[in-house]
């Protein structure tokens, strides 16, 4: 018993522990900003986004589509690489690309926000293992840019290993 209850803490962190900074609410990850303009924020999430190979095909200017009045935009992404694999493991893939990444602002922090596409899988080929492992991938890779786009305007909550 001495053994089982950290050896579930360490499963449990790692099924559930994803990123630094990122958070998961009702199929949707998201991380929450304090420091920083919405225009400055916006600029490193497009940054982020081309560094690890996205391409942002289309943004959706919410804000001025409504009218509102504070900054709202859904950004389109799509990587070449991922969508080849895709069509190849899943035919109709086309249903669900491309992927959306939302930013805001909410009160006084900005929040990006990611689908969680994972979720596909279970809808489209819950039989399909290989598709869920690929839809897992592009997952965690999302997940990583609002990890790192956070992690220009935030502090660590961890304390790295030396």
């Amino acid at each position: 018993m001495r053994l089982f209850l950290p050896v579930l803490f360490f499963i449990f962190s790692l099924s559930y522990g994803y990123e630094d900074f990122v958070q998961y609410e009702k199929g949707y990850y998201y991380v929450v900003i304090t420091k920083g303009s919405f225009k400055n924020v916006n600029s490193k999430l497009l940054e982020e986004i081309r560094i690890q190979g996205w391409d942002v095909i289309h943004t959706i200017n919410v804000d001025k589509t409504t009218k509102m009045k504070s900054p709202y935009k859904t950004h389109l992404l799509c990587k070449a690489k991922y969508l080849k694999e895709g069509v190849k493991k899943f035919r109709p893939i086309g249903v669900i690309i491309p992927c959306k990444m939302a930013i805001f602002v909410e009160g006084n922090k900005i929040k990006i926000m990611v689908e969680d596409v994972s979720e596909y899988a279970d809808i489209y080929a819950p039989e399909d293992q290989e598709f869920k492992k690929f839809m897992l991938k592009v997952r965690d890779e999302l997940i990583g840019i609002l990890n790192r786009t956070a992690g220009r305007f935030m502090k660590s909550r961890y304390t790295p290993y030396e």
